[in-house]
């Protein structure tokens, strides 16, 4: 069973890398695991298409609340050991959170049998790894921050990186950033990808991975790749409020509560001036961004394009909101 993982630090538009992927690569017969690491559910969600891949279709897992290099690591493996002897299936992509060390996940995939692990893909958020690296300069195994590891294994293990939001540098700072990357890793493909637009026959046409070479660089790691986010000074928090957002107090929140350091939140929200729309909140170091994912169903009770039936019209009126 052909397997190709994406990683990269948080925001750095895996999801939305994914998504794209499954739209362009028609024809193959894909199995997807996503992993989100706090036990919200949003990545799975979004990537969940009843028609295409889901867990009805038994192409489909998500796994919540922690990471697959760590605690969910046994959750992933009992998949993939489901999986491996399908004939139904051409490929399995697998999402892994921004948290997650690709030490212990290589591990776990190459030792089992059955299973070919084709390709190892990072995404960099070039404006942020630009801003707050240095373009890599201050990426190096003696920084501060406590994340920084994380960030070079994940660099340093790829054999093909992907610089999204790539369009928001001129051409030399890309050009800057690429050279900084290559000091990092000189073995991987680089390309520059705009909302996740690439040819799928890159990530998963051909056999890229090097596992000898991923040995040798991971000797470097093997005492200190912990596969929970914790040890990286990384944490999670779930806001449940069924009140609608309030743009000025978040705001504030922002400019005078949060303080130092790195900060990645996305969901689903609503507006009072949009109470029919279901939003998706992504927001990633200074980049925020709103999406119309769908309509909630208690909007659209009223609405005679909701297209609801009876019984869930009947339904939906019987329940709070």
């Amino acid at each position: 069973m052909k397997i190709t993982i994406i990683t990269g630090f948080l925001g750095a538009g895996k999801t939305t890398l994914l998504r794209r992927l499954l739209h362009s690569a028609q024809g193959m017969r894909l199995g997807v695991i996503v992993n989100d690491v706090s036990d919200l559910e949003v990545d799975g969600d979004l990537v969940r298409d009843p028609g295409a891949v889901h867990e009805t279709l038994g192409n489909f897992a998500s796994i919540t609340d922690g990471s697959i290099s760590g605690s969910r690591l046994p959750e992933l493996m009992t998949v993939l050991n489901a999986w491996k002897a399908r004939t139904d299936l051409d490929h399995v992509i697998i999402e892994t959170s921004g948290s997650t060390h690709p030490w212990p996940l290589i591990e776990a995939i190459v030792s089992c049998s059955g299973c070919v692990l084709q390709s190892f893909v990072t995404l960099i958020d070039a404006r942020a790894f630009s801003a707050d690296w240095d373009g890599g300069r201050l990426l190096n195994d003696d920084s501060a921050q406590p994340h920084a590891p994380l960030m070079l294994a994940q660099i340093a293990l790829a054999d093909v990186i992907l610089f999204s939001k790539a369009e928001t540098l001129p051409p030399t700072k890309m050009a800057d950033l690429a050279h900084q990357v290559v000091r990092i890793n000189a073995h991987a493909d680089l390309y520059a990808v705009n909302y996740g637009k690439i040819q799928p026959a890159v990530l998963l046409g051909k056999q890229r991975f090097d596992h000898a070479r991923a040995q040798t660089l991971a000797k470097r790691w093997q005492e200190s790749a912990v596969g929970e986010p914790g040890q990286y000074d990384l944490g999670s928090t779930v806001v449940a409020d069924a009140r609608p957002l309030h743009p000025r107090r978040l705001w504030t929140l922002i400019h005078d509560r949060l303080g130092l350091g790195v900060h990645r939140s996305k969901g689903f929200l609503w507006l009072p001036s949009r109470d029919r729309d279901v939003l998706l909140w992504n927001q990633a170091a200074g980049s925020v961004e709103l999406e119309l994912t769908a309509y909630w169903k208690a909007a659209l009770v009223k609405n005679p394009d909701g297209r609801l039936v009876p019984g869930e019209i009947e339904q939906l009126k019987t329940r709070a909101f």
